[in-house]
């Protein structure tokens, strides 16, 4: 497994991490019946440890708190093997903040819960000022002091002025932003800015959420039955050395060992290079 160091936490992570959202919710990307598939999931966690992949990414929101719940059944006893992510909605205020960490952290029968994050789908301006100035960022701060929480992120699909701000606040260690083939937004200005600050890179849906995959049996389906378009999709995003983790989301051991064998071949791995003069990101 390939590790890199998630910002300034001084976190040593896989470079993929195990995402919840797939395995919680019912009909994720396809019919999918998240509770009776709980057995294959917990398998598929098991292995994941077993190949090295250290960082978990959850939610209360991902079937309303069952992908935390098989997380925590199988961490209980692989606790010190796993780094947890998990988040709070937005939305909250100060003491419903801190009843949500309360929560997660039953669910996930955890002491401490390693990553916390405001969980953002599309936050506007407001979003995030009541997120810093009206309580819920205190609330966090309040349980990072009481030891219930290490550090502190943000996540937004858009890599836009929101993260921007919180990478420059200091008051977060770690934002997870959109970042893949399709979607490249976040190469440039945000993800120089997040290491030049050593706030750790998390990217979510590396892998498209499948659309690269059925683009290219469209438009090339016969280039589509030669290539590994998965693989080709994660090293395209691994090749960004400021990305310190891209989670994939994973329900069965076979995907999890797909995409380890991924990390182990850098088949499509390019040197990566920000060159604003020539017109943006250089491979």
């Amino acid at each position: 497994m390939e590790f890199r160091k998630l910002g300034r936490t001084g976190l040593n992570v896989s470079c993929i991490g195990f995402g919840g959202a797939p395995m919680g919710i019912n009909n994720y990307l396809e019919a999918y019946d998240a509770r009776n598939s709980r057995g294959n999931v917990e398998a598929a966690l098991h292995t994941a440890l077993d190949q090295g992949i250290n960082y978990i990414d959850t939610a209360p929101g991902y079937g309303q708190g069952l992908g935390e719940s098989i997380i925590g059944e199988v961490l209980k006893t692989r606790r010190t093997e796993a780094y947890i992510a998990t988040k709070v909605a937005s939305s909250l205020g100060y003491d419903e903040v801190k009843r949500s960490v309360d929560a997660s952290l039953q669910r996930l029968q955890s002491e401490y819960i390693d990553v916390m994050q405001f969980h953002g789908g599309y936050l506007t301006e407001g979003d995030y000022k009541r997120l810093i100035h009206d309580g819920p960022l205190d609330a966090l701060k309040e349980c990072q002091k009481q030891g219930k929480i290490r550090f502190i992120g943000i996540t937004n699909e858009n890599p836009d002025h929101t993260l921007l701000w919180a990478i420059q606040s200091g008051h977060f260690d770690v934002i997870q932003v959109r970042y893949n083939l399709f979607y490249q937004g976040a190469a440039d200005p945000l993800i120089p800015e997040a290491a030049s600050r050593e706030v750790g890179v998390v990217v979510m849906r590396p892998l498209t959420s499948q659309a690269f995959a059925r683009f290219m049996k469209r438009v090339a389906p016969e280039a589509a039955e030669k290539l590994n378009t998965q693989q080709i999709a994660l090293d395209f995003v691994l090749s960004n050395p400021g990305v310190s983790v891209a989670i994939c989301g994973m329900r069965t051991s076979d995907e999890v060992l797909d995409n380890v064998r991924s990390v182990q071949k850098q088949q499509y791995r390019m040197e990566f290079k920000l060159d604003r003069g020539q017109g943006g990101v250089q491979f």
